[in-house]
């Protein structure tokens, strides 16, 4: 079975949708931001932009996209810590392909590898109003990620630019202080490193 296809039958498997709304009840309770279906369909869609950006093939993007679908999915097996390795055991079970699974696990870093960056890319740069949960609103620097309510990018040339647009309340000196916010600063970097491009960052 080719990746295409692969990724049709993983998509409509409800077995994982089952999986993700388990997730997204357990962070009703306490969590900081959502990893519910919401999260991973955006991420699948900044993956295949990204992909179709760079010229990957058809096959690729597949896998790029497969990894996306279930780079969350350990979380409902115990919460986000140490979610990624737990999504890698839970997809083995599954998938056999080798750079999805990486991808998979080296998601909560920056990725080894073309599937792995763009996904760490693709999942970090989904900061928005529509993930921050009451609980994440209590926490300096997460809060501000409450203000943007849409993230997008593009390759012109040899540059990548990726766009956070916010409502125009955002206290960004507060959100660069955060941990995460390094991340999502790293996994830009990163990929452009990868690829050889400029990057430049914008809150508008």
């Amino acid at each position: 079975m080719n990746l295409q296809s692969l990724y049709t039958q993983i998509k409509n498997d409800p077995t994982i949708t089952k999986e993700y709304q388990i997730i997204a009840e357990d962070e009703k309770l306490d969590g900081y931001a959502t990893h519910d279906l919401s999260h991973i369909n955006r991420v699948i869609n900044y993956c295949e932009r990204m992909a179709k950006l760079l010229n990957l093939s058809d096959e690729d993007t597949a896998g790029i996209k497969i990894a996306a679908l279930l780079h969350d999915i350990g979380n409902a097996q115990g919460g986000k810590g140490g979610h990624a390795e737990r999504s890698y055991e839970w997809a083995k079970g599954y998938i056999k392909n080798e750079k999805i699974l990486c991808a998979i696990r080296e998601h909560s870093g920056d990725g080894s590898d073309v599937y792995g960056k763009i996904l760490a890319f693709a999942d970090k740069i989904d900061i928005c109003d529509e993930r921050i949960l009451p609980e994440g609103l209590k926490i300096p620097g997460n809060r501000q990620y409450a203000h943007i309510l849409s993230t997008d990018f593009d390759i012109k040339g040899s540059k990548l630019t990726v766009e956070f647009k916010t409502d125009g309340q955002i206290d960004i000196d507060e959100m660069k202080q955060y941990y995460f916010t390094e991340k999502v600063f790293q996994s830009i970097k990163s990929l452009a490193d990868f690829f050889t491009l400029d990057h430049e960052i914008l809150f508008t």
